[in-house]
């Protein structure tokens, strides 16, 4: 069945979709072992459904989440297969990667879930300051929707532990130092602003260069906030100012 979409985008996210649930009846066989032996599923679950977290999903929810993951790193790497014999050659080449991939992602999520069980004990040390204590919970929303695990690229979301790391980092210095948080918030401010902007002036046409610009916004915020954690690539308030003009074009 042949069906239009209004963008380029939203074409190629039905199709990678469709193509994930293809592999996922192709190997039908290794989703059950996966669903039964998923590592640390019970604790995972009850930290996904924790009272007032983001996610407030069902242990089910965040298995299909983990398991979904796993086919798109093992199957839906480009180029995607574009006949039946790649496909074919593809699902057997993911065959016997599929237990190791989900093992690594329940470890990485467990870590995130125990990260932000760790920042939603310290939000309450925020109660003083309404700016900064805005300024995180966005940050959290961004990073950590309900659907965080199956939408955001692997290379991302192995970082977010460290991001999360930052913000209790930040959080246990602004009792100590409101006034060195004001003046990193003054920094990133301009750009967080100029972010958004950007993001909702994509009406349904992302651009790449934009999601880039928000994931290293996430690395000026361990740089200002929690320099000790370190960042995987040089980042700074110059370099971001250098990067928006040239997506502004």
């Amino acid at each position: 069945m042949l069906r239009a979409f209004d963008t380029r985008d939203a074409a190629q996210t039905a199709h990678r979709g469709g193509l994930r649930r293809l592999f996922m009846l192709l190997l039908k066989e290794q989703v059950k072992y996966l669903e039964k032996n998923l590592p640390d599923a019970q604790r995972l679950g009850m930290l996904f459904m924790a009272p007032n977290s983001p996610f407030s999903g069902t242990q089910q929810e965040l298995q299909q989440q983990i398991l979904a993951m796993t086919f798109e790193c093992c199957c839906l790497n480009d180029p995607l297969p574009a006949n039946e014999a790649e496909f074919i050659a593809r699902g057997k080449e993911a065959k016997n990667r599929l237990l190791l991939i989900a093992q690594e992602l329940a470890r990485l999520v467990g870590s995130i879930l125990s990260e932000y069980q760790a920042v939603q004990k310290s939000l309450p040390h925020l109660k003083a300051n309404a700016q900064a204590s805005q300024d995180v919970r966005a940050q959290l929303e961004w990073l950590l929707h309900g659907k965080f695990i199956r939408d955001t690229p692997y290379d991302r979301l192995q970082h977010i532990p460290r991001y999360l790391k930052a913000i209790g980092l930040r959080i246990e210095k602004l009792r100590s130092n409101p006034a060195r948080d004001a003046q990193c918030m003054a920094q990133m401010q301009p750009l967080s602003q100029a972010w958004q902007k950007l993001r909702q002036a994509q009406q349904g046409k992302p651009d790449p260069r934009v999601g880039e610009f928000a994931w290293l916004l996430q690395e000026l915020r361990v740089s200002l906030f929690a320099q000790e954690l370190k960042t995987p690539v040089i980042v700074s308030v110059k370099r971001l100012e250098k990067m928006l003009a040239t997506i502004r074009g």
